[in-house]
């Protein structure tokens, strides 16, 4: 009887003493793997607003709004009669200097072929080797008042320079276009990217998915991951991943969120206990006694993201009875 009574007041003076009866289970047993998600936007990487680079009247604008235009094709075109005035007026002064620059040259041939017989002196081969190089450079600025003309004849059609969506019209036929005036706006349809703020507990996991989809309108569709900022935005501490289609895209504009699965273990919620103000969880030891292992950053009522061997033994059953260091009996 004595020792019963003497037993029993050990074990309520030191109850870490006490054997409490637990269960266990392996990591790998219950880690979970968690479903992720953000909102994502379909961004085009190519949206430009074409302007005039000559003043001249809007003839002809064979497009229409929401059309579809190839790159190359013709989007608005400009009164060209001035410019191709200019253009026929560079050409015959460029005749004009091819004319005068090939009697220059035949001159200064001459001129060298009869200097050592002492047929021309120097002071008339000077000046004619002095009129040939003028004769070059007069034909020079003649060849580049032909490029300059050309290339403001050129101006006046405009073309669209990628694959777009025509989104706006910004002028009407009959109108003034001076250099710097807005005329249309164009969106890409083949330069799409998948565009989302992922928080960053969130981006390691994204990296290393084993897939990623966009969901919109009804639709998921496969997509990529082709780069993850290194730096945080601004406003919503996040950092920025851009995503691409693998199959089928959607359109520029659409807006959704991108979806995945960690592929990183988390401990389930309800195994996240506490103990002396500290959230963390309790395992078996190697001494059969219970361990906490403190988790600083996990939120009570949430799975937690924890890097730990799948053979490690978690206290199931009694999680919240025992004490860290007591000796526990596995039933």
């Amino acid at each position: 009887m004595k020792r019963w009574l003497i037993s029993v007041l050990i074990l309520a003076c030191f109850p870490a003493l006490a054997v409490e009866p637990v269960t266990v289970v392996t990591y790998a047993d219950i880690a979970v793997y968690l479903d992720r998600q953000a909102a994502a936007q379909v961004e085009s990487l190519d949206e430009a607003r074409l302007s005039a680079q000559v003043s001249a009247t809007v003839q002809r604008i064979p497009v229409r709004p929401g059309q579809t235009v190839a790159a190359g094709e013709l989007l608005l075109e400009l009164d060209p009669a001035d410019f191709q005035i200019q253009v026929n007026a560079a050409r015959a002064r460029l005749e004009g200097a091819d004319a005068a620059l090939d009697m220059a040259r035949l001159r200064v041939e001459r001129a060298r072929r009869l200097a050592p017989q002492n047929f021309v002196s120097e002071d008339q081969l000077l000046e004619a080797e002095t009129r040939y190089r003028q004769a070059q450079a007069e034909h020079e600025g003649a060849r580049q008042e032909l490029i300059s003309a050309e290339l403001a004849l050129d101006r006046t059609r405009i073309i669209a320079p990628f694959a777009a969506v025509l989104t706006e019209r910004l002028i009407g036929v009959g109108a003034l276009a001076a250099p710097g005036t807005p005329l249309l706006e164009l969106v890409a349809v083949d330069e799409l990217e998948v565009v989302a703020g992922i928080s960053p507990e969130m981006a390691d996991g994204l990296t290393a998915a084993e897939s990623v989809h966009f969901e919109s309108g009804g639709r998921s569709e496969p997509v990529a991951l082709l780069r993850l900022a290194p730096v945080l935005t601004r406003g919503g501490r996040n950092r920025q991943a851009r995503l691409g289609f693998v199959a089928a895209s959607l359109p520029a504009g659409s807006e959704g969120r991108i979806r995945w699965t960690d592929p990183r273990p988390s401990l389930p919620a309800q195994f996240i206990v506490q103990r002396h103000g500290q959230l963390g969880v309790m395992l078996l030891a190697d001494d059969g006694s219970a361990e906490f292992l403190p988790l600083p950053e996990a939120d009570a009522g949430r799975p937690h993201l924890l890097d730990l061997p799948g053979d490690t033994q978690l206290i199931d059953d009694g999680r919240r009875r025992v004490s860290p260091g007591q000796r526990v009996r596995i039933r």
